[in-house]
């Protein structure tokens, strides 16, 4: 036996002596006769509809912006939007026999929390209020039998078959056609007409990987941090916070930023040519190119959102707001002039003034549309 290994052996037990000394003190209540697989079901039904209470906050509240920009303020064509997130019924595992008694239990206390629906189905998670699904009658746990007149997919990857068929059908092609849905609930089975909204062709991502309280769009779509969600509870602050993230996208602030940078990294590489240099000056370019107009791009993001807040029936007055709330997180920012974003007290000054333009321009019964000094070639695109 190796010389430490033995030492270890032999004080082992005036190892455990001492530890057991520090041992609490108090005498704790006895919870023998609690039904503790009850309160543990308890928690993950609770973790359950939390996740999809929020889901369900953040996608309507998105839906309802993206269902309100109208064909003149988003750079895509619209497309048919039906309001409605879907999930799979959870299949009874094949090799449940040889699962360890804990994943037995948390299967069945899984299959008991579900909604009851075949076993590898679609079922609706749920509707959007207002949206064209919750206007044809659709409801929470139904389970989808057809859609388009196809027939509901299973097997391995039902999801992604599913959404293949969604993806397939709602596009700019079907705007203005009828959707029939077949969907049987607790055990009969429904036929529905659900007229599609039109909407701005933009996702939503919870991003699940960046931990800390933060937004951000690439072009395709708009993402919000779990640690936003939580910090703004209240549905204007968060409609806000995608307004903003999707006047990005729309007004193609990111294919600019690209072009800047692209732009940048050339002039640093005729630099590092001229002046013979180590590669050095193409890094500077690059940085100042993707930050040039940077601040006036989330200038023209705060002010073109307002006007997606305002046309979707949101508090766009309250919207400044949102500014103090992050400016309390860090109070630096309202002393530090950033090289990106500009301070939350100047931001506030220029919602402000957006709000009393809006007012304006409500009173007489103007459309409300931004005011543009340019053309925008990219919010004129209409790609697909």
């Amino acid at each position: 036996m190796p010389m430490n290994v033995r030492f270890f052996t032999l004080h082992l037990p005036v190892i455990i002596f001492l530890v057991s000394c520090a041992a609490p003190s108090t005498d704790l209540p006895s919870t023998a006769h609690l039904d503790k697989a009850s309160i543990r079901r308890e928690h993950i039904g609770y973790g359950i509809n939390y996740a999809k209470e929020r889901d369900k906050k953040i996608q309507s509240t998105f839906y309802q912006i993206i269902k309100n920009t109208g064909s003149e303020l988003c750079d895509r064509k619209l497309r048919p939007g039906l309001g409605f997130d879907y999930g799979v019924r959870r299949p009874r595992l094949s090799w449940w026999q040889s699962l360890s008694a804990e994943q037995k239990q948390e299967e069945k206390d899984l299959q008991e929390l579900n909604p009851t629906a075949e076993d590898n189905s679609i079922y609706v998670r749920f509707v959007i209020p207002g949206s064209a699904a919750d206007k044809a009658g659709l409801q929470e746990h139904d389970q989808i039998l057809s859609i388009f007149g196809i027939s509901a997919p299973g097997g391995n990857g039902v999801a992604d078959k599913f959404q293949e068929i969604l993806d397939k059908n709602l596009t700019p092609n079907f705007i203005g056609m009828p959707v029939e849905m077949e969907v049987s609930r607790k055990g009969k089975v429904i036929s529905l007409t659900i007229n599609p909204d039109e909407i701005c062709p933009y996702s939503l991502v919870i991003d699940k990987s960046t931990h800390q309280v933060n937004a951000f769009s690439d072009g395709e779509k708009v993402y919000l941090t779990e640690e936003i969600i939580d910090y703004l509870p209240e549905q204007n602050d968060l409609a806000a916070v995608l307004s903003h993230e999707l006047a990005h996208n729309t007004m193609g602030h990111i294919d600019s930023q690209q072009l800047n940078q692209t732009v940048g990294v050339i002039a640093g590489a005729v630099f590092d040519v001229l002046a013979d240099t180590d590669g050095s000056g193409m890094l500077i370019g690059m940085e100042l190119g993707g930050n040039a107009y940077s601040k006036d791009f989330e200038n023209e993001a705060d002010y073109v959102s307002a006007y997606y807040m305002a046309r979707a029936g949101y508090d766009y007055k309250a919207m400044r707001d949102l500014y103090k709330k992050l400016a309390a997180r860090d109070m630096g920012s309202i002393y530090v002039d950033g090289v990106t974003h500009p301070k939350p007290q100047e931001r506030y000054a220029l919602l402000y003034e957006t709000a009393q333009e809006i007012d304006l321009k409500k009173n007489f019964n103007e459309d409300l549309l931004p005011d543009f000094k340019a053309r925008n070639s990219h919010l004129e695109d209409k790609r697909d």
